[in-house]
């Protein structure tokens, strides 16, 4: 189980980063629209990297928490097995909070 989790945890370090990536390059297409748009031979306008911007964070929001939530967990039961279960539990609620309060933000707060 704790081979997977590592496997898991590694994946969403990569996806993490992609995404991440992402974020920075809309973002730079955002502020630097001419730069961004000759780079991508006319591909990319302000408006599809504040589409693509906007639509990166949920997709950061979740491997960040993913990998940091993992590894969090690793660390914690391998040096005490018997708080597994408590440790999953707690780990998932906190996880689940975060992510609903980021969606809530991002999807029912526009403009507020």
């Amino acid at each position: 189980m704790s081979s997977v989790m590592k496997r898991i945890a590694r994946i969403s370090a990569w996806l993490l980063l992609v995404c991440v990536v992402i974020l920075l390059f809309s973002g730079w297409g955002i502020t630097q629209t001419g730069t961004i748009y000759n780079l991508t031979f006319g591909l990319v306008d302000r408006r599809l990297a504040n589409s693509i911007h906007s639509a990166a964070v949920l997709p950061l929001a979740f491997f960040f928490l993913l990998h940091v939530l993992i590894n969090i967990r690793l660390s914690i039961t391998s040096r005490r097995r018997y708080f597994v279960w408590l440790t999953n539990g707690v780990l998932i609620a906190i996880g689940v909070c975060i992510l609903g309060l980021v969606v809530y933000m991002e999807y029912f707060l526009k403009g507020g």
